[in-house]
């Protein structure tokens, strides 16, 4: 065979061979993109995703520091942003909330929603703060589908709030003090709801409003804070605890 015809073979054999060696690469890099696109796709499908699971639960602090909390159940969170001070009409007047941030979430039915929670001074607001006793204001909002509870706590000088929106998840006013925040019906009776009018302010009761976030367990509370056990717990149920809290001048 002529040598001529012997490196043209060669040369097509070296042709096929890099074109084989790009394919493989170009088919090895588009495994690895569709690899990452699948991933990428899980991660933001976690951070924004179309619905919640009945077991998941945004809870909030407000303020940071446990006074009032706010538990959603079958619900995640979406966003987390600090918003602009601003006010807002209700059915008891206008209020305002300072320092806020608002939370969105959505639930296991992929409805939307969000909360506005903040913590400030009292001095913003007209709650006669003179006596020893937290007062509260629950109220339905008249410019928007929106509930709101803000309660003024002696104890830590400061004023909390939250706005729950009801555009897509309906929360009634129950819904809001007793199985948001997890107040004791108690200590914190309804306001609109039961009397069917605007007037909401009112003042928690003594014995019922102390402590009314997430209960430590019966131990740990009569050490931490006895005032608190008084509040919640039956005087002469657990021997031990009883006999401590005596030791300590409690009768």
């Amino acid at each position: 065979m002529p040598a001529i015809i012997i490196n043209v073979f060669k040369l097509l054999n070296k042709i096929m061979f890099k074109n084989r060696n790009v394919i493989i690469t170009v088919l090895a890099v588009a495994l690895v993109l569709l690899t990452m696109a699948s991933v990428s796709a899980g991660v933001f499908d976690f951070l924004d995703p179309s619905n919640a699971n009945p077991d998941d639960e945004v809870f909030e602090a407000i303020g940071g520091d446990d006074f009032l909390n706010a538990t959603l159940r079958g619900c995640v969170k979406t966003g987390e942003e600090n918003i602009p001070d601003a006010t807002f009409n209700t059915s008891d007047g206008e209020y305002a909330y300072y320092g806020a941030k608002n939370i969105s979430y959505v639930n296991e039915y992929g409805n939307h929603g969000y909360i506005i929670v903040w913590k400030t001074s009292p001095d913003k607001y007209d709650f006669d703060t003179s006596g020893n006793v937290n007062i509260y204001s629950s109220n339905y909002l008249l410019d928007e589908n929106a509930k709101s509870f803000i309660e003024y706590s002696y104890e830590n000088n400061a004023v909390y709030g939250i706005i729950i929106g009801t555009d897509e998840i309906q929360y009634s006013e129950s819904d809001l003090v007793y199985d948001v925040l997890g107040l004791n019906p108690n200590g914190f009776s309804l306001s609109y709801t039961n009397t069917g009018t605007s007037a909401s302010v009112g003042t928690s009761s003594s014995g019922a409003d102390h402590y009314h976030t997430v209960l430590e367990d019966r131990y740990s509370m009569s050490r931490n804070d006895p005032d608190s056990y008084y509040d919640h717990y039956e005087y002469g149920d657990n021997y031990e605890i009883d006999d401590y809290l005596e030791s300590e001048g409690y009768d």
